[in-house]
């Protein structure tokens, strides 16, 4: 009893502590006026509490990859699986059946119609986007974060009549949803991250990806489902005859 209390203090006392952190970022990286800082850091504060009891869930989600060099938009659907602190199971289901699926120790990527199979020991850097997922009170650990304005979309001149996917323009204001920005520190293939999160439940919305290489990833989430999931989800053993690649 004492240690599981014990265990509770530190854990919130991580979290008050990330998010004072949070709350200075915010206030050096965007001179806004004190009382929208106070109001982004509370609303921040609501967010990363009501995501600490999310501990595994389903959501379908529906992805549009904008490539740089086709200039072209596709599009895909699917369901992601996620179960703190590290595994998750990210499988598309349409245009054609893919799968990436770790346990918190190895990662797997297997496409069936392709019979073939990749194995690493360490995350795929594609899907570092997940650890936004898993612990919202963890960002700070890999990310730059502040609020998402239109901002970077005004430096970079953007059209208002492009895509989403394509787009650093956020949605217009909403009072049940708080909007991130993420810098990522250290990461050699993102160069930033734009997350819309509902603040009552702590559940991601929406979230765009700005890859280095110019190429865009946006992940729309939608009925999320708090589930208990076991173990046995974040497994994979490759089915025989087909081609396995250890990297």
């Amino acid at each position: 009893m004492i240690i599981n209390s014990l265990k509770k203090i530190l854990f919130f006392n991580l979290v008050f502590f990330s998010l004072n952190a949070f709350s200075n970022e915010v206030t050096q990286n965007n001179p806004k006026t004190k009382t929208q800082v106070q109001s982004f850091t509370t609303d921040l504060q609501t967010v990363v509490k009501a995501a600490t009891k999310q501990k595994s869930f389903s959501v379908e989600f529906t992805q549009q990859t904008f490539s740089l060099l086709r200039n072209k938009v596709s599009e895909s659907n699917g369901i992601l699986s996620i179960k703190k602190p590290a595994s998750f199971r990210f499988e598309v289901t349409k245009p054609r059946n893919e799968l990436y699926v770790s346990n918190g120790k190895e990662f797997w990527k297997y496409v069936a119609d392709l019979k073939h199979a990749q194995y690493l020991k360490n995350l795929s850097q594609e899907f570092g986007f997940v650890q936004v997922l898993t612990n919202l009170s963890q960002l700070q650990k890999y990310y730059h974060v502040s609020q998402w304005t239109d901002e970077e979309a005004k430096k970079l001149n953007q059209s208002a009549n492009i895509s989403p996917v394509e787009s650093d323009t956020p949605p217009e204001k909403n009072n049940d949803f708080i909007l991130l920005k993420l810098v990522p520190k250290g990461d050699k293939q993102q160069k930033v991250l734009y997350a819309i999160i509902q603040v009552k439940t702590g559940f991601i919305q929406e979230l765009r990806i700005v890859q280095l290489n110019g190429n865009r990833i946006r992940l729309v989430f939608l009925n999320h489902s708090l589930k208990l999931l076991t173990d046995e989800v974040f497994q994979f053993t490759p089915p025989q005859g087909i081609v396995v690649d250890k990297l």
